[in-house]
């Protein structure tokens, strides 16, 4: 055999031993933020099917079945509602809501009876039905919040009973004194009382808007529908004026198809952009919510649900409620700034030791 030297062997064989051995990559780490939409599986027949057999055993037991069926919808919604392969779901007792609405109930019924008597009672049992007003507002807050999980996480209110009375007359005093051109500010009021006291376990929410935002939110379809009307009266009038002359009868029609565009137009629009405003400034943790609804095709979704609604008797409510719904869970989506792995740890972490002790039977629902 003849000898081989070391430039017998190709290049690429040639081992150095000067040279350092190459790092080991690493996988990159997911970048944050990144975009997570929420989804809803519920089916127009489907959820008819449970909407019908409320509404039957409702009437049947004098409106007794309220509660379970109040569940019963929850629960459908809820539980078709998903993000990040998780769940919602709504584990409220119905006897609960039930106790709240007796309570509410009672309180509606002793106030009646006692207008019955004299001035002053009456006026007394005003008082005292509104003076319950924000601690049943806060009941329902917190029986909501701690009947509501996502996957194994659950949330909870932690709202005082004091902070519910604060904005509750500080929302009368704003639209007593402003007459009424305020009134957004208490939408904006009540919205951060309860967001900003929201948690998912440890994952706290907070509302970053301000009360100018929920004042255009409002007033800005108010301006435009003014403007739709001013423009579609005077093309209707001008019209019949030159046509069939102003009898009552077509200014009465006029005078209805002008109401009924700011009708259509005002509600509609201003829900689609309260709607917008407060996702789009809302937090969890350090993760944002955000949606991309078009206030338009919202506005539309809820005028055309009624007008549907009123054709069909009510017959296409469940499919009316099934089509907002499914539009604005599909619109939300949440950028992370967490890994939502050490996000979902978080969100199964008791916001209290005391969780557990807290739910008692204050925790009520009044909602009729």
């Amino acid at each position: 055999m003849q000898n081989q030297t070391m430039s017998d062997f190709p290049e690429s064989s040639t081992l150095n031993l000067n040279t350092t051995p190459p790092p080991i990559e690493t996988p990159t780490e997911q970048q944050y933020p990144s975009i997570r939409r929420f989804k809803f599986h519920g089916d127009a027949m489907e959820y008819f099917g449970i909407w019908i057999v409320n509404i039957l055993l409702t009437i049947v037991t004098l409106s007794l079945y309220a509660p379970w069926a109040k569940v019963r919808r929850l629960r459908y919604f809820y539980g078709n509602t998903e993000f990040f392969r998780r769940r919602f779901d709504f584990t409220g007792i119905p006897t609960k809501i039930l106790i709240g609405r007796l309570i509410a109930l009672g309180i509606y019924a002793a106030f009646s009876i006692s207008s019955q008597y004299s001035g002053i009672a009456t006026l007394v049992g005003f008082v005292l039905l509104y003076m319950a007003v924000p601690w049943l507002i806060r009941a329902t807050m917190r029986f909501t919040a701690r009947n509501s999980k996502f996957g194994n996480s659950r949330f909870y209110f932690d709202g005082t009973t004091k902070e519910s009375y604060k904005v509750f007359f500080l929302s009368i005093a704003i639209y007593f004194f402003s007459l009424g051109i305020f009134a957004p500010v208490a939408i904006w009021l009540y919205k951060k009382y309860y967001i900003s006291h929201l948690y998912a376990g440890q994952l706290e929410f907070k509302l970053h808007a301000d009360w100018p935002a929920y004042m255009s939110a409002v007033y800005i379809p108010i301006f435009m529908s003014i403007g739709v009307m001013i423009g579609f009266g005077i093309i209707y009038f001008s019209i019949v004026g030159a046509i069939a002359g102003f009898s009552p009868q077509m200014v009465m029609i006029g005078v209805f198809a002008i109401y009924a565009i700011a009708g259509l137009f005002i509600y509609p629009l201003s829900a689609a952009r309260i709607f917008i405003t407060t996702w789009n400034n809302t937090t969890v943790g350090h993760s944002q919510f955000k949606t991309d609804c078009n206030q338009w095709r919202y506005a539309w979704i809820i005028a055309s649900n009624w007008i549907a609604k009123i054709l069909s008797i009510g017959l296409l409510s469940a499919w009316a409620a099934i089509r907002i719904h499914k539009y604005q869970v599909e619109s939300m989506s949440l950028v992370l700034h967490d890994d939502p792995d050490q996000m979902m740890n978080l969100a199964q972490q008791d916001h209290s030791a005391l969780a557990e002790e807290i739910s008692d039977i204050f925790d009520l629902d009044i909602s009729l």
